[in-house]
């Protein structure tokens, strides 16, 4: 029964897009492409690959914003974090439910697949209730300057780690203007720690000296343009770093800094290259952002895109447009339909029922604007219990769901 089959209006892999296609899923991976199986589904929509989220702080999903920037670098913005009611409030809820939280406003968008940037000891008592895929393996630093919170062993044996273990070294790197900040690469080549592995978060500070070394060394850069305007009224320059070929990818950072969801972070990164650069985005590259670019960043190599051999995490979205990549780009959190994760369905609309019930998935029926979902889990109960432990009922934009109290 492990074996099933869906057909949709196109698949988009993303590195093309096949018209009328479909694919065969065999024990969540990827076996046939433009075949199908005894059990077949058919998608009113596109087949994209599941999205990848490359940095958030699932611990930190609350909402709403705090600061009062801009900001000079992360220290003052965690401390007016910290020291706010909205920080108290947050702290009433149990760690467990924060992280389902995160993972179903990931869901709902279409992820995936998402770095947690956090020290592993904080995460992984919750990895194995998550809705979604938290990246397991990877070594850290919270950031290179002196400042930076105790995460991980030193930067250069973190690196080291990484290096032996082929998985991605994350940290964060140029977010401020400081005197030390602004040097966070020759930090990083200094210790040893600025090579293929490496995965920088941020890169506000960058000029084209650093981009050029970090292109040499084949690192990788996290842009999150919401969570950058909101602290600190400026973003990377990521015309530069496509310029000179540098692997991007897109993160939201937690709500309570960026954006409300990562369909949401693409299109304010798409108007917000508009007004810095004066030309477009184009919506292809956007895609590749969420997909191909992090599944190297990350080492993920059967992961972000719809090949045979690779993983069967997809996204079906309902809405159509002449150029898929555009779909994608355009979407609202309605329009995702399905999503797929090793091979199982884990929400969609109410269409896709006899796909959950094939594969004995236990869900729950929820209303997403005024469209009638499907959950796994207890997405309802989730809010009621955070509502009655801050003691009002507590809404959130990234997770528009009907629920009584």
């Amino acid at each position: 029964m492990s074996q099933w089959s869906i057909i949709g209006k196109g698949i988009l892999t993303p590195d093309k897009f096949i018209k009328k296609a479909g694919m065969v899923i065999d024990d969540g991976i990827i076996e046939k492409i433009d075949s199908h199986s005894s059990f077949t589904v058919e998608a009113d929509g596109i087949i994209v690959p599941g999205f990848i989220n490359s940095h958030d702080h699932l611990i930190g999903n609350y909402y709403p914003k705090v600061g009062n920037g801009p900001y000079e670098n992360w220290l003052p913005w965690d401390n007016d974090l910290k020291s706010s009611p909205i920080y108290e409030e947050r702290q009433q809820i149990e760690n467990r439910d924060l992280y389902l939280l995160a993972g179903y406003r990931n869901l709902l968008s279409g992820v995936t697949t998402i770095s947690d940037h956090i020290p592993h000891f904080v995460h992984e008592p919750f990895l194995d209730i998550m809705p979604i895929k938290v990246l397991r393996n990877y070594a850290l630093a919270h950031s290179v300057v002196s400042f930076a919170l105790i995460w991980g062993d030193d930067i250069s044996v973190e690196y080291q780690k990484a290096a032996k273990e082929k998985v991605p070294f994350i940290t964060h790197s140029g977010e401020g203007f400081d005197d030390e900040t602004i040097h966070d690469i020759d930090t990083l080549e200094r210790l040893g720690a600025l090579g293929e592995y490496t995965v920088l978060i941020h890169g506000i500070a960058f000029n084209e000296n650093d981009i050029k070394r970090i292109k040499k060394a084949g690192a990788s850069v996290v842009w999150c343009g919401d969570s950058n305007m909101f602290m600190f009224n400026k973003t990377a320059n990521i015309k530069l770093m496509l310029a000179y070929g540098v692997n991007v990818c897109i993160g939201t950072d937690s709500p309570m800094s960026g954006g409300e969801n990562l369909l949401h972070e693409i299109k304010f990164d798409r108007k917000l290259y508009k007004k810095l650069f004066n030309e477009e985005l184009i919506d292809e590259t956007i895609v590749r952002m969420i997909t191909v670019n992090p599944s190297y960043a990350f080492k993920l190599s059967d992961h972000g895109s719809i090949n045979p051999g690779n993983v069967a995490d997809f996204v079906v979205i309902s809405r159509t447009e002449d150029n898929p990549y555009s779909t994608v780009v355009n979407a609202q959190l309605e329009d995702i339909a399905l999503v797929v994760i090793n091979g199982k369905p884990m929400y969609g609309d109410s269409y896709y029922k006899r796909l959950f019930d094939y594969h004995k998935v236990k869900y729950q029926e929820i209303i997403l604007r005024n469209k009638q979902k499907i959950v796994v889990g207890d997405l309802s109960g989730l809010l009621r219990r955070i509502s009655k432990i801050v003691g009002y009922k507590k809404e959130f934009p990234f997770i528009p769901v009907e629920f009584d109290i």
